[in-house]
């Protein structure tokens, strides 16, 4: 395992019992003083009732160095500044240094894409998957694109052209910060549009400024369209974890604009969504089972915003419409028990990343 259920692990019973099987899908496995190795990502498992005194033992290998790594030490924004001064420096014949928020969601998101060996948004190739990567794209279209990290590790990797949109108005300041080019003339070429991007004819919709963590840091990523935020106004009378938060949610007037027939266009080989649930009825339109809908495009990236439908059956419907499309699709804990296991709702509290492809 790498210490999140994944792949092997180990369990052995220890005791007086009688009874206390390990069941895998359904197979039962005496354990007691008998170890069994097992997929405890993949493969659904439960305990036989038993009677007596009985423990258990589980082992696994966490994702970790033997050594110890002087990043144990460092904070959030400590390590999120390490890993963009050393992206800045990589493309700063193109670009400006990377700027972010200290004491902000904005660390969380550079650790997740400027971590070269374990970037979100690309995999390395395995026995069950060709990989997936941003290299020497024509054009990306970055949906909810915050502070620009993911179009600039597009840029990074030979992308000639992008075009990002964000609503949230601090995001998009630091967005237009993070991608002005050094020569405005030379390429690659860039296009920022201060929008939602949704399902749906162009309009004036309501963006919901997400409520800041108890433990005070700013909440710069999950804003959303009010439609799909996972935040509700609280009585004002409650006292809130932190005086950061707001009891009543900060509403925003924006503009949308639809992601088919508006936001995509010809020339657009990568797409990016991550619009915190808006990506879901984008999804499961009727548009989106259709090949001709995604003109040019051939690598999807995809956060699912299991933070706002929990059903595993929704996000089904949505592959389903990709496969369609002629896309094959790939994500972590394909064929797990949540997987397939019918009406099983998402047992995590994070979101999930789908990554698409077709020739």
């Amino acid at each position: 395992g790498r210490g999140q259920g994944q792949t092997l692990s180990m369990i052995v019973g220890l005791g007086d019992y009688k009874g206390g099987e390990t069941l895998v899908e359904g197979r039962p496995y005496g354990i007691r003083y008998n170890p069994l190795e097992f997929n405890g990502w993949k493969q659904l498992h439960w305990t036989a009732p038993f009677s007596g005194e009985r423990f258990s033992l589980v082992f696994f290998t966490p994702a970790m160095t033997l050594a110890e790594d002087a990043d144990d030490h460092m904070n959030e924004d400590e390590i999120a500044t390490k890993l963009a001064d050393a992206h800045s420096l990589s493309i700063s014949t193109i670009l400006k240094p990377l700027q972010f928020r200290q004491e902000s969601t904005d660390a969380l998101v550079i650790m997740e894409l400027l971590d070269s060996e374990k970037c979100a948004y690309e995999l390395k190739p395995n026995a069950d998957i060709q990989g997936f990567t941003l290299e020497d794209h024509a054009c990306a279209l970055d949906v909810g694109a915050h502070i620009g990290v993911f179009s600039r590790l597009a840029l990074s990797k030979g992308c000639k052209h992008i075009i990002a949109y964000e609503p949230e108005p601090s995001n998009f300041e630091l967005l237009t910060n993070n991608l002005e080019k050094r020569n405005p003339s030379s390429l690659p070429t860039i296009e920022l549009h201060s929008e939602a991007v949704a399902h749906g004819p162009s309009q004036l919709r309501k963006l919901v400024r997400a409520r800041n963590q108890n433990d005070g840091t700013q909440n710069t990523w999950r804003h959303s369209l009010e439609e799909y935020s996972q935040y509700n106004d609280v009585d004002k009378t409650k006292d809130l974890p932190s005086e950061s938060q707001r009891n009543v949610l900060e509403r925003l007037d924006v503009t949308s604009t639809p992601f088919f027939g508006g936001a995509l266009v010809e020339g657009v080989t990568l797409v990016k969504l991550d619009c915190e649930g808006a990506e879901i009825d984008i999804l499961l339109s009727d548009e989106s089972a259709r090949a001709e809908s995604w003109l040019d495009t051939t690598d999807l990236v995809i956060e699912w915003s299991f933070t706002k439908e929990r059903r595993v059956s929704v996000m089904h419907r949505a592959i389903r419409n990709l496969k369609e499309a002629g896309f094959t699709v790939y994500y972590e804990g394909q064929e797990s028990w949540w997987d397939t296991d019918q009406g099983a709702l998402w047992p995590y509290p994070n979101d999930l990343v789908i990554f698409a492809h077709k020739k």
